[in-house]
């Protein structure tokens, strides 16, 4: 389930029911997916979009938060096998355990531990250059006849040629993603641009020449085990996961649950 505008869109089987919680009411129900054993796993809304996962699946699906209109399929299983080769997923087979819409971006969580974060974007009509670096926000003009942005019609449309993996991930499945606030911190010379991987680099830090303050965000994904892919096993057990935690002996450090933390600076937009 999740809010979408005023309405609650509840996944059920293949089938998507859009619920007026108000006069507890069902104002639609549509096919999420055309199998009928199919099953809606998670639901992720920002602007006029909700992006749809399937379970046992490794495609995700955008539809129009109004007109319920299917805009956009991106198949993640690729960008995967790309990044990171079919061997260090132990299988080649990708499916989505965990989403979240954060920072402009869709977080996406794998079955395999992966994580990977792919910027918003829009990709009609959209405004001046400056907002034009990926994981910005865009919005469509309302009006195509005015330069006046409406408010609410930013469709997030996924940009694959931005997309970031990150090296660093679980052993097992990526079971939930949470987003809070976090205080700005400069990250140290020579530092940036070790932990996220892509075909292109992603936003930084600084934005040189520009007068908008950046804020912070901290995203946590949380799971079973830690795994550095750049390793895989050998040296998969990280130094900054340290070597005198305080848990029972019992667990072994590659069943331990594992939260893994991203600082993430974006602008007030």
């Amino acid at each position: 389930m999740t809010v979408v505008h005023d309405k609650v869109w509840c996944g059920y089987r293949n089938k998507i029911y859009v619920v007026q919680p108000k006069a507890m009411k069902i104002e639609k129900s549509f096919d999420a997916h055309p199998r009928k054993e199919s099953q809606v796993r998670q639901l992720a809304w920002v602007g006029d979009g909700v992006w749809v996962s399937i379970r046992l699946d490794s495609t995700l699906r955008l539809y129009h938060a109004h007109t319920y209109q299917h805009l956009q399929d991106v198949d993640i299983e690729p960008y995967v096998s790309k990044m990171l080769g079919t061997g260090k997923l132990g299988f080649s087979f990708v499916r989505i355990t965990a989403l979240m819409v954060s920072c402009n971006r869709l977080w996406v969580g794998t079955g395999n531990g992966v994580i990977i974060s792919i910027p918003l974007t829009e990709t009609n009509k959209t405004s001046g250059a400056p907002g034009n670096r990926p994981g910005s926000v865009i919005r469509v003009y309302g009006d195509e006849n005015s330069d006046k942005v409406t408010p609410g019609t930013f469709i997030p449309y996924c940009s694959m040629a931005h997309a970031q993996l990150c090296f660093h991930g679980h052993r097992d499945a990526v079971k939930f993603f949470v987003a809070v606030p976090g205080q700005v911190v400069s990250p140290q010379s020579g530092s940036s641009g070790t932990d996220l991987t892509g075909d292109k680099a992603g936003p930084s830090a600084q934005e040189p020449g520009s007068q908008t303050p950046l804020k912070s965000m901290l995203v946590l994904s949380g799971g079973e085990g830690y795994i550095d892919f750049r390793m895989g096993d050998e040296g998969g057990e990280s130094e900054l996961l340290g070597e005198d935690l305080p848990l029972e002996p019992s667990v072994a450090r590659a069943e331990r649950s594992h939260l893994i933390v991203w600082q993430v600076m974006y602008g007030s937009e």
